[in-house]
């Protein structure tokens, strides 16, 4: 009996160990964290605007680059080798085809958010296609039936792949000349911030994430992948800005100090009525698009007005050189869209 008991012991003692190196080595594979080396890599290059006609074709390769944020050096994801990707401006009505292959360390798609594609190309893994494995490619077939502003972005792992940078706008140009108002120039830009610490971007895990819904709050914020953006404006210009928020958590109050806002559309395009506004709301994924107009030399702060604090997240910088041509008059009245009032 006593040495059937010390068998036992010897036995449980034994599981216990046994138990502990399981435990550990899943301990290990769930905090196993992706890699922050810049080693070897490319440096992040400037956003380009691309324009396609009906039947363009497009190569988009999302591969590692490094970037240079307040000073830390960090690995980051990048559309084409730049943060944001090209912005890909394409007629109302057409369909082009993009050649996405994925240079990255995980599996992935591309969703082209809030535009009405087929079935078999909205990127949604195993439902509308297979994820597009490290190496791989897949071409996407893009029909683009309503004007306004969108964007393409991963459907997987969106808290690691789009935090470190995979994001891109599409710009659709309305069919119809009278469907905007006649402006300067026309301007997008990405709202984003990452979560730096000791230097780094926070760490992801390869097999788990540690935070609710698609992200976390950043402790940096950037226009355009920049913290230091900064457009220059002639004295005169109507610009109309696309904005999209593309941080993960974070909606954004975005106001241009001193100037006049009209808010003339959003997610789905050209809106009925437009409205003046001081500051217009961006949550994570939607759009804003507001037209501005620039009358005095200066600078002009683009900002972030929460209740607690205003942030600065670029700035204009408007010169005494006069524009062209000056849309002053169309600015200075609030429209309604008879275009968009017939389609409803």
């Amino acid at each position: 009996m006593k040495i059937k008991n010390i068998i036992i012991a010897i036995a449980f003692v034994a599981f216990l160990v046994l138990l502990n190196v399981f435990v550990q080595k899943g301990d290990d594979a769930h905090t196993k964290e992706f890699s922050t080396s810049t080693q070897g890599l490319p440096e992040a290059k400037p956003t380009q605007i691309v324009e396609l006609k009906d039947g363009g074709i497009f190569d988009l390769t999302a591969s590692f680059v490094k970037k240079n944020i307040s000073g830390n050096e960090v690995r980051m994801l990048a559309y084409n080798g730049s943060i944001p990707g090209p912005t890909l401006k394409v007629p109302q009505g057409a369909t082009i085809t993009v050649n996405f292959k994925n240079n990255t360390d995980i599996a992935n798609t591309i969703h082209s958010h809030g535009v009405r594609v087929a079935n078999a190309f909205d990127g949604v893994p195993d439902i509308t296609q297979k994820a597009v494995a490290p190496g791989d490619s897949f071409a996407y077939t893009l029909k683009f039936p309503d004007a306004g502003a969108y964007w393409y972005h991963p459907h997987m792992r969106d808290d690691y792949a789009l935090e470190l940078g995979l994001y891109g706008n599409f710009l659709v140009t309305p069919t119809s000349p009278t469907y905007w108002n006649a402006v300067n120039r026309e301007i997008a830009i990405f709202l984003d911030d990452i979560l730096i610490k000791d230097g780094k971007i926070a760490p992801f895990y390869k097999n788990r994430t540690d935070r609710a819904m698609m992200g976390r709050f950043g402790n940096i914020m950037f226009t355009n992948g920049e913290t230091d953006y900064t457009l220059s404006v002639k004295k005169g210009e109507v610009i109309r800005f696309y904005f999209t928020n593309s941080a993960n958590a974070r909606p954004f109050n975005i106001s241009i100090a001193r100037i006049k806002m009209k808010l003339v559309g959003g997610d789905s395009g050209a809106y009925e009525r437009e409205e003046w506004k001081d500051a217009v709301m961006v949550s994570p994924s939607e759009r804003a698009i507001v037209e501005a107009f620039f009358d005095t030399a200066g600078e002009y702060e683009i900002q972030n007005k929460t209740p607690d604090k205003t942030y600065s997240l670029g700035k204009i910088i408007v010169s005494e050189e006069p524009a062209a041509s000056a849309n002053t008059g169309l600015f200075q009245t609030l429209h309604n869209n008879k275009e968009v009032t017939k389609s409803i």
